[in-house]
């Protein structure tokens, strides 16, 4: 009797133990935020791709802007805020996505209150996109949705026709703003098997007359706008009209993130 009391005891004391350190760890998980909020253009994508409809307490102001935003189609109906105390504040949120730029003070307020706030730098690799979704995953508790993520852009990348060309091409925006080496433009240049044609690094113009001077295999436009803009009109210059051109919405380029490989697909393809 003595034993089978024995028994009972350890197995009664086990099963404590073992119901001990499941409260214990349930009560350390941290819990999925309920309220989030993308202050910036280029969280959007992440958030949008990575959290439930029902999380998103409000997107950027230009979220469901096609001109601007490469997902603009998801966005729509979901609430918008300006990156202001004023406006951010109310919602109550228990996770913001912020960006590079904008939203200084919100993001100081808000770590302020003790909400958790994932910063998310500019992208000018992929390998940057990847981090950063990786990033906005964890923040979410979507870690297994943010793999999906990165698997899904990792296979689109690797079916990509790998041509083998010296060609040239500049990706030419309003009143010739041109994305030179080390940015986000040149990535997508390079994965899509095309050299950039921009004579410097980083951000610069690039005139008509220099354009012309040592003219691209490819010119790649960006419209910026739905409809045709002065900014834009000397993409019809009669002096480019033999220059091979691509057009490709500025939305694709605007931001790193899961809709920028649209824009390596057109151009490998090219």
């Amino acid at each position: 009797m003595s034993n089978r009391r024995t028994r009972q005891s350890i197995a009664v004391w086990s099963f404590c133990r073992i119901l001990l350190a499941l409260l214990i760890g349930s009560a350390g998980a941290e819990a999925k935020p309920l309220r989030v909020v993308s202050l910036n253009l280029c969280a959007d994508q992440f958030v949008l791709a990575l959290a439930d409809r029902a999380q998103i307490a409000a997107l950027s102001p230009l979220a469901a802007d096609p001109s601007f935003s490469a997902a603009a189609e998801r966005a729509r109906g979901l609430p918008t805020a300006r990156p202001v105390l004023e406006e951010v504040l109310p919602l109550r949120p228990d996770l913001a996505i912020a960006g590079a730029w904008g939203g200084a003070r919100v993001v100081v307020a808000l770590e302020a209150r003790g909400v958790r706030v994932v910063r998310l730098g500019l992208a000018a690799e992929f390998a940057d996109i990847v981090a950063q979704a990786r990033a906005v995953a964890a923040a979410l508790g979507e870690v297994a949705r943010g793999e999906a993520m990165v698997a899904a852009m990792t296979a689109r990348l690797a079916a990509l026709p790998r041509a083998e060309r010296n060609a040239r091409a500049l990706v030419w925006e309003a009143r010739g703003f041109t994305a030179g080496q080390g940015t986000l433009a040149d990535a997508v240049l390079r994965e899509a098997g095309w050299r950039n044609a921009a004579p410097f690094a980083g951000y610069g113009m690039v005139p008509l007359e220099r354009l012309l001077a040592a003219p691209p295999d490819l010119l790649v436009v960006l419209a910026t706008a739905t409809s045709p803009s002065l900014s834009e009109a000397l993409f019809d210059h009669p002096a480019l009209q033999r220059l091979p051109r691509l057009a490709i919405p500025a939305s694709w380029l605007a931001c790193g993130g899961p809709e920028t490989l649209r824009a390596v697909e057109v151009l490998a393809t090219q």
